[in-house]
């Protein structure tokens, strides 16, 4: 296995000025709202200290969501990391940071969801295939693929985001498959693509969109740049038992004690900007809305991030 691609950007990092002011920031709302149910202001400023002590922690409280770059190392994290116990920096990690990469459900759920997109994803890899990931954050769902007897592929990556391209060739590269890929900086809600690809991937770009319109409009987009019998492997968070009576998550696969501290994480002490959930059915609904058929759908152990695979006729 190719080792973690390391990168230098400092997009992937945050400077000590814009920390302390988000940490100011956070302490002074969590103060103000003050002692929960489920939790008090001390054990929040406590968890709020902790994660400005390592990598992840620190852009997770600035930017309150995950790049290219941090998801990618999440979701490598247990062919890399896992084993040894070390961090991006090569250090041990520390316990908030263990649980993060190695408890926290919806994380996870991340790490074996990627395994399911491989899986299904190395289902095109044949000849004269086209591949796509839009948005490709690092691109890894398609670059850590086995192309072995393949000389003749092309996987394209598209992502508004400049820093994911640039991450996404250093590890085509390092992967030995830049001759196959094509790379694009572009806005992936004006996708104009038609009838181009066999496979699309694309993991996460809804959990970020309230707007259900918007997400049909992003599939309608996919489906017209996939040509007929191709297959879009995609992905949706399912609604949390926090949320409703009728959630689809086995529970039984989740430890409470790690749900109530990733919500009071994730919800109370960062506000993560990830919480868009949606339903099986109404995940399939978006898609057969704009002419997708054929459906199956592979879940994580707890049904937190399933994959649906889509076919166009």
């Amino acid at each position: 296995m190719t080792e973690l691609v390391h990168t230098d950007q400092l997009s992937n990092f945050v400077s000590q000025e814009l920390l302390n002011e988000c940490i100011k920031t956070s302490a002074s709302r969590i103060k103000a709202e003050g002692d929960k149910t489920y939790v008090t202001v001390a054990r929040q400023l406590e968890l709020l200290e902790q994660l400005s002590n390592f990598d992840l922690g620190r852009y997770l409280l600035v930017n309150k969501k995950l790049n290219g770059y941090w998801l990618h190392y999440i979701k490598t994290f247990p062919w890399f990391g896992r084993k040894a116990n070390q961090n991006n920096r090569g250090e041990a990690c520390g316990e908030l940071e263990d649980f993060l990469l190695n408890r926290a459900p919806r994380l996870i759920a991340e790490q074996q969801r990627f395994k399911i997109f491989l899986y299904e994803s190395q289902r095109n890899v044949i000849q004269d295939a086209k591949l796509a990931s839009i948005p490709c954050g690092m691109m890894d769902e398609l670059l850590y693929l086995d192309y072995a007897n393949i000389d003749s592929i092309e996987l394209t990556g598209m992502d508004m985001d400049a820093d994911n391209i640039v991450d996404a060739k250093d590890l085509s590269e390092q992967r030995g498959l830049g001759k196959f890929v094509r790379l694009k900086e572009a806005n992936v809600w004006e996708l104009d693509c038609v009838e181009e690809f066999d496979h699309i991937s694309s993991s996460g770009l809804s959990i970020y969109v309230m707007d259900n319109e918007k997400v049909k409009t992003l599939f309608g987009r996919f489906f017209m740049a996939l040509k007929s019998g191709g297959r879009l492997v995609t992905s949706f968070l399912t609604l949390p038992p926090t949320i409703t009576t009728e959630c689809e998550w086995d529970i039984t696969q989740v430890h409470r004690d790690d749900l109530q501290l990733q919500k009071i994480l994730f919800n109370d002490v960062v506000e993560m900007q990830w919480e868009c959930f949606r339903s099986t059915e109404q995940t399939k609904s978006q898609l057969e809305f704009v002419g997708f058929q054929r459906f199956y759908i592979t879940y994580d152990e707890a049904k937190i991030y399933p994959t649906i695979v889509a076919y166009k006729p």
